[in-house]
């Protein structure tokens, strides 16, 4: 018994042994967290400072992703301050390591000259490497390029086919570009069944942008039989998505009644959404309500504070009545001058009664104030003057 017990006690002091062993040597090949990984925990915890600590010494080093990840700090403020310049020099560095998502980025702020001297050239070089490795990003603001021909000879075709590549994976808007290029056989061949399917099935997916489009066509009975109900529901969707367009547009049709129950209460919510994004359209909008009362309660000033931010982003309307209202003194001091440089933009954005109003206005002018006019509104119209309105 004794040896039969001494056989047992050693197989066990083994068994013992051997698991003992294989769970150090788990514990000794197990790869201590990174310097990297533990920046990037550091940032998803909001600790921003030990993140820039960790990484820091990394992208001097040359590790491109810690590059990437600095540049980004800096374009977001996250780093101690936000810097622009510090942002690019880092997404430069990750970027020439073949960074596919610095390359991306850095494609963009050469297009928008944040941090680096605007070039559009440049910017379709970069976006063009990190298209090849299946930016979706990338592929669809090269599309965008190609259509318009900044930086690239313009090619609706080549515009197609980057639309296609970004629309393939998933990317939402350049899936609603391409079904727009199938419907009117722009740079493609024309399949109009093929984009009314695309858009149908992207909107019900919940595709925002598709949801928009469909629903102005269904609005104005284009491509697709005319039903302002079914507009309704498709701008409420998008709306609901946060596209600040539809929800303009989904305030104006309460407004209107159009195919909606009549609602101006519901209607300045929605232009209020749409206005909380900065949207030109909502802003104007927003400012009739305040100024008559429609939905809320009337408040001239802040009529004219969003007349003014409508105007300044180049909406020939709120120019008009932000015109009227220097005029008038109604929710601002008046200035006959300041009135004349409004008109004066407005009549270059073809609104109605503009150049009327602003003659007439010249001529009560003094002489000086004439000069005074005369030099805002060559400035309003430097800065304020929008072609596409």
């Amino acid at each position: 018994m004794k040896i039969i017990n001494m056989h047992k006690f050693l197989a066990f002091s083994l068994c013992c042994l051997l698991v003992s062993t294989s769970s150090y040597a788990t514990e000794q090949t197990k790869e201590p967290i990174s310097n990297f990984q533990k920046g990037v925990q550091a940032y998803e915890d909001e600790d921003y400072a030990s993140a820039l600590m960790l990484w820091l010494p990394l992208a001097q080093s040359g590790n491109a992703k810690a590059q990437f990840k600095l540049g980004q700090m800096y374009l977001d403020h996250k780093a101690p301050h936000k810097d622009a310049n510090e942002a690019a020099n880092w997404i430069i560095k990750a970027a020439r390591q073949n960074h596919i998502e610095a390359q991306a980025l850095l494609g963009q702020m050469y297009l928008q000259g944040l941090g680096v001297e605007r070039n559009f050239k440049k910017s379709a070089n970069w976006l063009l490497k990190a298209a090849r490795q299946k930016n979706r990003k990338a592929q669809y603001i090269l599309g965008k390029l190609y259509y318009y021909g900044d930086g690239v000879q313009q090619s609706h075709g080549k515009a197609a086919y980057w639309y296609k590549q970004a629309a393939n994976q998933g990317h939402k808007k350049a899936q609603n570009q391409l079904a727009l290029m199938y419907l009117h056989g722009d740079g493609i061949s024309k399949k109009t069944q093929l984009g009314k399917e695309m858009l149908e099935t992207s909107a019900s997916e919940g595709n925002p942008y598709a949801q928009l489009t469909l629903a102005q066509f269904y609005l104005e009975g284009q491509f697709f039989e005319k039903d302002v109900k079914k507009a309704g529901r498709l701008f409420r969707k998008a709306a609901e998505s946060g596209s600040p367009v539809a929800q303009n547009q989904y305030g104006q049709l309460l407004e209107q009644g159009n195919g909606l129950d009549k609602d101006m209460a519901q209607a300045f919510i929605w232009y209020e959404k749409a206005a909380a994004q900065d949207d030109a359209d909502a802003h104007y909008n927003l400012g009739r309500c305040y100024v008559n009362g429609y939905g809320t309660r009337k408040d001239f000033s802040k009529g004219v504070e969003s007349f003014r931010r409508a105007a300044e982003q180049g909406h020939g309307k709120a120019q008009m009545d932000l015109g009227v209202a220097y005029y008038t003194g109604k929710g601002v001091a008046p200035d006959s001058t300041i009135a004349y440089a409004w008109f004066y933009v407005a009549t270059a954005s073809n609104v109605k009664d503009a150049r009327k109003t602003k003659n007439a206005l010249y001529k009560k002018l003094t002489v000086e104030d004439k000069k005074i006019a005369l030099e805002l509104a060559t400035e309003y119209k430097r800065k304020y003057f929008a072609p596409a309105n």
